[in-house]
Protein backbone atom coordinates (compact mmCIF):
# COMPACT_ATOMS: atom_id res chain seq x y z
CA UNK A 1 0.00 0.00 0.00
CA UNK A 2 2.78 2.41 0.87
CA UNK A 3 4.78 1.50 -2.49
CA UNK A 4 1.07 2.56 -4.16
CA UNK A 5 1.19 5.67 -2.28
CA UNK A 6 4.86 6.46 -3.11
CA UNK A 7 4.43 5.56 -6.74
CA UNK A 8 1.18 7.91 -7.00
CA UNK A 9 3.04 10.59 -5.34
CA UNK A 10 6.48 9.99 -7.93
CA UNK A 11 4.25 9.92 -10.79
CA UNK A 12 2.01 13.11 -10.05
CA UNK A 13 5.50 15.01 -9.38
CA UNK A 14 6.46 14.36 -13.04
CA UNK A 15 3.27 15.61 -14.18
CA UNK A 16 2.86 18.44 -12.78
CA UNK A 17 6.92 19.08 -13.74
CA UNK A 18 6.18 18.29 -17.46
CA UNK A 19 3.15 20.61 -17.67
CA UNK A 20 4.99 23.51 -16.06
CA UNK A 21 7.81 22.91 -18.17
CA UNK A 22 5.57 22.90 -21.35
CA UNK A 23 4.36 26.01 -20.28
CA UNK A 24 7.43 27.83 -19.71
CA UNK A 25 8.65 26.52 -22.98
CA UNK A 26 6.13 27.41 -25.25
CA UNK A 27 6.27 31.15 -23.39
CA UNK A 28 10.43 31.14 -24.73
CA UNK A 29 11.63 33.24 -28.02
CA UNK A 30 12.25 31.39 -30.57
CA UNK A 31 15.64 30.38 -31.71
CA UNK A 32 17.82 32.90 -33.73
CA UNK A 33 15.62 35.72 -31.58
CA UNK A 34 17.69 38.37 -30.38
CA UNK A 35 17.21 39.14 -26.31
CA UNK A 36 17.11 42.92 -26.26
CA UNK A 37 19.09 44.46 -23.38
CA UNK A 38 20.16 47.99 -21.93
CA UNK A 39 22.77 48.02 -19.73
CA UNK A 40 26.73 49.07 -19.74
CA UNK A 41 28.99 47.22 -22.29
CA UNK A 42 31.90 44.89 -21.20
CA UNK A 43 35.46 46.60 -19.97
CA UNK A 44 37.44 43.24 -20.07
CA UNK A 45 40.71 43.60 -22.31
CA UNK A 46 41.26 41.53 -25.21
CA UNK A 47 44.30 40.76 -27.59
CA UNK A 48 44.45 40.60 -31.51
CA UNK A 49 47.22 37.56 -32.88
CA UNK A 50 50.18 39.77 -32.49
CA UNK A 51 48.95 40.04 -28.26
CA UNK A 52 48.18 43.58 -28.68
CA UNK A 53 45.28 44.65 -26.51
CA UNK A 54 41.70 46.16 -27.17
CA UNK A 55 39.13 47.22 -25.62
CA UNK A 56 35.55 47.66 -26.74
CA UNK A 57 36.38 51.58 -26.76
CA UNK A 58 38.73 50.93 -29.67
CA UNK A 59 35.35 50.80 -31.76
CA UNK A 60 33.13 53.18 -30.74
CA UNK A 61 31.49 55.22 -33.08
CA UNK A 62 30.26 52.01 -34.46
CA UNK A 63 27.64 49.13 -34.39
CA UNK A 64 29.64 46.02 -32.79
CA UNK A 65 28.81 42.73 -33.14
CA UNK A 66 30.85 40.41 -30.51
CA UNK A 67 30.90 36.97 -31.10
CA UNK A 68 32.15 34.76 -28.11
CA UNK A 69 33.43 31.53 -29.43
CA UNK A 70 36.04 28.18 -29.08
CA UNK A 71 37.78 25.72 -31.20
CA UNK A 72 36.14 22.70 -29.28
CA UNK A 73 32.49 24.20 -29.89
CA UNK A 74 30.86 22.78 -32.98
CA UNK A 75 27.62 25.55 -32.90
CA UNK A 76 30.66 28.01 -32.84
CA UNK A 77 32.44 26.76 -35.79
CA UNK A 78 29.38 26.15 -37.40
CA UNK A 79 28.11 29.29 -37.35
CA UNK A 80 31.25 30.98 -38.62
CA UNK A 81 31.09 31.24 -42.24
CA UNK A 82 27.40 33.12 -42.10
CA UNK A 83 28.73 35.79 -39.28
CA UNK A 84 31.80 36.17 -42.06
CA UNK A 85 28.99 36.43 -44.73
CA UNK A 86 26.70 39.20 -42.61
CA UNK A 87 30.33 41.32 -42.54
CA UNK A 88 30.35 41.07 -45.55
CA UNK A 89 27.12 42.91 -46.51
CA UNK A 90 27.92 46.03 -44.27
CA UNK A 91 31.08 48.20 -43.84
CA UNK A 92 33.16 47.81 -41.26
CA UNK A 93 33.62 51.80 -40.59
CA UNK A 94 29.79 51.52 -39.56
CA UNK A 95 29.58 47.86 -38.24
CA UNK A 96 32.00 45.39 -36.93
CA UNK A 97 32.24 41.86 -36.03
CA UNK A 98 34.54 40.83 -33.28
CA UNK A 99 34.75 37.32 -33.46
CA UNK A 100 36.35 36.62 -29.50
CA UNK A 101 37.88 33.20 -29.39
CA UNK A 102 38.05 31.94 -25.16
CA UNK A 103 40.04 28.96 -26.29
CA UNK A 104 42.90 28.50 -23.53
CA UNK A 105 46.59 27.76 -24.54
CA UNK A 106 48.37 28.99 -28.35
CA UNK A 107 46.24 30.90 -30.56
CA UNK A 108 47.24 28.87 -33.60
CA UNK A 109 44.11 26.78 -33.39
CA UNK A 110 42.25 29.35 -33.38
CA UNK A 111 43.60 31.08 -36.60
CA UNK A 112 43.96 27.77 -38.57
CA UNK A 113 40.33 27.08 -38.08
CA UNK A 114 40.07 30.84 -39.75
CA UNK A 115 42.27 30.03 -42.39
CA UNK A 116 40.70 26.67 -42.96
CA UNK A 117 37.36 27.78 -43.34
CA UNK A 118 38.26 31.08 -45.55
CA UNK A 119 36.98 33.35 -42.77
CA UNK A 120 37.80 36.33 -44.14
CA UNK A 121 35.64 39.17 -43.41
CA UNK A 122 35.46 39.29 -40.10
CA UNK A 123 38.10 39.72 -37.23
CA UNK A 124 39.59 37.18 -34.73
CA UNK A 125 40.27 38.30 -31.18
CA UNK A 126 41.30 36.13 -27.88
CA UNK A 127 40.48 35.95 -24.25
CA UNK A 128 42.58 32.88 -23.10
CA UNK A 129 41.65 34.18 -19.41
CA UNK A 130 37.92 34.34 -20.24
CA UNK A 131 37.72 37.38 -18.02
CA UNK A 132 34.28 38.81 -20.92
CA UNK A 133 32.19 35.73 -20.65
CA UNK A 134 32.62 36.35 -16.72
CA UNK A 135 32.19 40.13 -17.18
CA UNK A 136 28.80 39.43 -19.30
CA UNK A 137 28.00 36.01 -17.51
CA UNK A 138 27.85 34.13 -20.41
CA UNK A 139 26.50 30.32 -19.40
CA UNK A 140 27.57 28.59 -22.53
CA UNK A 141 28.88 29.46 -25.93
CA UNK A 142 28.48 30.46 -28.70
CA UNK A 143 27.60 33.85 -27.16
CA UNK A 144 26.89 37.15 -29.02
CA UNK A 145 25.99 40.65 -28.02
CA UNK A 146 25.14 44.18 -29.97
CA UNK A 147 27.11 46.45 -28.81
CA UNK A 148 25.90 50.22 -29.96
CA UNK A 149 27.88 53.14 -31.17
CA UNK A 150 28.18 54.68 -27.51
CA UNK A 151 29.13 51.10 -26.27
CA UNK A 152 26.17 50.03 -24.25
CA UNK A 153 24.53 46.39 -24.88
CA UNK A 154 21.41 46.60 -26.89
CA UNK A 155 20.94 42.70 -27.58
CA UNK A 156 22.02 39.17 -26.46
CA UNK A 157 21.29 36.02 -28.51
CA UNK A 158 22.60 32.81 -26.57
CA UNK A 159 23.37 30.14 -28.79
CA UNK A 160 24.20 30.07 -32.66
CA UNK A 161 22.62 31.27 -35.28
CA UNK A 162 22.43 31.68 -39.32
CA UNK A 163 23.80 35.25 -39.37
CA UNK A 164 22.87 35.86 -42.70
CA UNK A 165 19.46 35.29 -42.19
CA UNK A 166 17.58 38.55 -42.97
CA UNK A 167 16.13 38.74 -39.19
CA UNK A 168 19.84 39.94 -38.30
CA UNK A 169 20.39 42.15 -41.74
CA UNK A 170 17.02 43.89 -40.72
CA UNK A 171 18.66 44.14 -37.28
CA UNK A 172 21.74 46.10 -38.17
CA UNK A 173 20.45 47.89 -40.61
CA UNK A 174 17.95 49.49 -38.49
CA UNK A 175 20.50 50.46 -35.59
CA UNK A 176 22.44 52.26 -37.99
CA UNK A 177 19.68 54.21 -39.58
Amino acid sequence: MISMVRNYIILMVYAIIYFNCNILYAETKPDNQLIPSDKPGFVSLFEDANNNEFSISNFSGKLVLVNLWATWCEPCKEEMPSLDRLQSYFDKEQFHILAISVDRGPKKGSLKFFKDFDIENIDLFFDDRNDIPREIKALGLPVSIFIDSSGKEIARLIGPAEWDDQYFIDFVESKLD
